[in-house]
């Protein structure tokens, strides 16, 4: 009995330890390539602000950071119109991976869209570390 009861104890243990752990975040860094001149541009913004690029727009809805065994990631909820030749909108929703940028990523014939970091704090109201 006392057996059965250290093999529960155990796999309780282990199975907590094998969660992945979320951070909610607060904004994100993105960094816009673009493929024509090779500038890149890195752009920090909170959540739910638009971002106005030449011929298309992004908003970041969330952005999470994972650790799952020990491998950190982040990841970001994205909105990525962009404007065609007929100007209609395309529509790109969906998750953002840091570590693997073309996994799932917005079609831009100009940008490049990369996730850089996620934020924990608001970028609106990031402190000055600065003594007066």
């Amino acid at each position: 009995m006392r057996f059965l009861i250290y093999l529960t104890v155990y796999f309780l243990a282990n199975y907590n330890l094998s969660i992945a752990q979320e951070v909610e975040c607060q904004g994100a860094v993105l960094r816009v390539l673009n493929k024509t001149t090779n500038e890149k541009n890195y752009f920090t913004t909170p959540l739910s602000q638009t971002i106005e690029l030449y011929n298309s727009s992004i908003v970041i809805h969330r952005c999470v950071k994972l650790e799952n065994e020990g491998k950190n990631d982040e990841v970001a909820l994205m909105t990525h119109k962009l404007k065609n030749k007929l100007n209609k909108d395309e529509v790109f929703l969906g998750w953002i991976f840091k570590s693997t940028q073309y996994l799932n990523s917005p079609n831009n014939p100009i940008y490049d869209i990369k996730l850089e970091e996620c934020l924990i704090e608001d970028p609106i109201f990031l402190k000055n570390n600065e003594s007066i």
